[in-house]
């Protein structure tokens, strides 16, 4: 790090508050009226820091829970309600809703819906809906979903479309009707369908509008500007319920970063994009998406890292271990980490949410969601409270101190991205999980497909870059080379569709394109001679992309 760490120094903890106390009193969901008056909040503080700001609107596809129900039916005719809550883009049901035979089928994914006859029934399963599941219940020929939350109800997005869907995504929206029960309820339920046969009806109500989102992009220009590049900062600002914590925080965090940067834009080398994103919660991440596709060109050019915040400050978030990264970014993230807390950032690949709509341009990306609950806190898998998603998301989930410390944490980590001379990422670590995952595809593969010569490729470019002497390299020559590594192995470690498309929002892997090998062992005629066809072609764009990135580090050192 910089020797000079006033940036965090100057954090202000009564700014934050008073930041995160307006926007929340606010309910903002996606494309209302209250959501706009919280932007133009957001935007007047903007314009007071010297930001030239600009605010957008863009059409999107907005879904909202609507009204859920179950009941359940007695052999006699009575029925009994229990209380439920529906997902937006959950599927609606008839008016008179479906009734079936409940069948527990564990998490609704792999084996455990593959191994249960659910076609015509409700299945019940253990965990919050998810894009994921809902989408292999629904293909396992189920008519209704009943999944288990904690004692709390979690609104959820259940699409697993990212964005506003194309001709081609829109049959992916789900059609399944989808609802929660609280987990006595839930465990009732599982008890009595592991005694015998249990009847339930489904009604839900969940409601599609075409809508408009704003977006709010701030501009800092540097003041000893290098090069035209920029780093982008963003967070959602629409939120389930009052949202103080997801996302007021994040947003306030980011109004005080944007203030101490503007003190400084004398010394950046390079500007700074803070972005407000709409669409996150409810239009499963439309905001984004537009922007994307709307300055492709301009973010691919010119982006050098899109930092993500989500979800800071909390009460209780004492744990600093696992904030996403990619491999590039994860060192720089963990010496950002620990020069304010002292703790050690693990790896964790980033994952496909929190508005990682910038994979296909090639932009590396850090953080999002920062701190998480420790200890037995977030042991039911609510690392970010169990107020999360919840009508509970309030003022009083927010502790003043972790809410500072997580501000310095991204603070410095955009001081430094917009003030070293020098790219801080490292692609040797990005040839380490490659090496990884084409040895685990390849043992799936189980010898029914070579990927020895793609191994050498990755092979070849960590030699490459281990020979690098990046100190004889002057600052321009070294972050062309950075971001041009960015451009040609991002798409290809983390997206399936490629530059120009946005893969579904489902969970993901390393080389995605290459997931669908490990069912090559169990096919045979056309179906394995059609799955080897698309992975030879898949081998291809992931050659080409370690063939063009050895020539970029070959020349570099030329």
């Amino acid at each position: 790090m910089i020797a000079s760490q006033s940036i965090t120094e100057d954090v202000s903890i009564d700014r934050l508050m008073t930041h995160v106390q307006t926007l929340a009193q606010w309910v903002r969901v996606s494309g209302s009226a209250e959501e706009r008056e919280a932007f133009a909040y957001l935007e007047a503080q903007l314009a007071s820091f010297g930001y030239a700001v600009t605010r957008y609107e863009s059409d999107a596809l907005i879904g909202m829970p609507g009204e859920a129900r179950l009941t359940i039916v007695g052999a006699d005719g009575s029925e009994r309600e229990i209380a439920a809550n529906g997902y937006a883009f959950g599927g609606v049901s008839p008016d008179d809703g479906v009734v079936g035979e409940i069948v527990y089928a564990g998490t609704g994914l792999g084996a455990d819906i593959a191994n249960v006859d659910v076609t015509g029934r409700i299945v019940i399963t253990d965990g919050i809906a998810m894009p994921d599941k809902v989408r292999s219940v629904q293909l396992a020929g189920a008519i209704g979903l009943i999944t288990i939350n904690d004692d709390h109800f979690h609104e959820m997005c259940v699409s697993p479309v990212w964005g506003t869907p194309t001709p081609e995504t829109a049959a992916l929206l789900p059609t399944l009707p989808s609802l929660s029960v609280l987990r006595a309820d839930g465990v009732a339920l599982k008890e009595a369908v592991a005694q015998g046969t249990v009847t339930a009806r489904i009604v839900t109500t969940p409601t599609l509008v075409e809508g408009t989102l704003p977006t709010l992009i701030g501009e800092l220009p540097a003041g000893k500007a290098i090069d035209d590049t920029f780093v982008l900062f963003s967070g959602h600002s629409d939120v389930w319920h009052h949202g103080a914590m997801d996302n007021g925080t994040a947003n306030a965090t980011q109004l005080e970063v944007a203030r101490l940067l503007a003190a400084r834009k004398d010394d950046l080398r390079r500007g700074v994009r803070i972005a407000f994103w709409s669409g996150h919660s409810q239009a499963r991440y439309g905001g984004s998406a537009w922007y994307a596709d709307t300055f492709w060109h301009e973010l691919h050019e010119r982006c050098v890292c899109h930092v993500n915040i989500d979800s800071v400050g909390a009460i209780g978030a004492t744990e600093l271990t696992g904030s996403g990264t990619m491999a590039e970014t994860h060192a720089f993230g963990a010496e950002a980490i620990a020069a304010i807390s002292g703790q050690e950032l693990g790896y964790s690949r980033m994952s496909r949410s929190s508005d990682q709509s910038f994979w296909g341009h090639g932009i590396p990306s850090l953080f999002a969601a920062l701190s998480q609950q420790g200890g037995d806190a977030g042991k039911d898998g609510f690392g970010l409270g169990w107020w999360w998603h919840t009508t509970e998301d309030e003022l009083d989930k927010i502790e003043p101190e972790y809410f500072a410390r997580d501000t310095k944490i991204f603070a410095l980590a955009l001081w430094e991205l917009a003030t070293r001379e020098k790219l801080p990422f490292d692609y040797t670590a990005v040839t380490h999980e490659l090496d990884a995952a084409l040895a685990g595809y390849a043992e799936a593969a189980s010898g029914a497909f070579d990927l020895r010569g793609t191994q050498a490729l990755v092979a070849e470019l960590a030699g490459a870059l281990g020979s690098l002497d990046a100190d004889a390299l002057d600052g321009a020559t070294f972050n062309r080379l950075t971001m041009a590594l960015g451009r040609t192995l991002i798409p290809v470690n983390y997206t399936y569709a490629g530059p120009f498309d946005q893969d579904l929002a489902l969970s993901t892997v390393p080389l995605p394109g290459l997931r669908e090998i490990r069912q090559l062992p169990t096919l045979t005629g056309r179906e394995a001679m059609f799955l080897r066809t698309k992975l030879v072609r898949e081998r291809n764009r992931i050659e080409h992309a370690l063939r063009t990135a050895i020539a970029l580090v070959r020349d570099a050192q030329a």
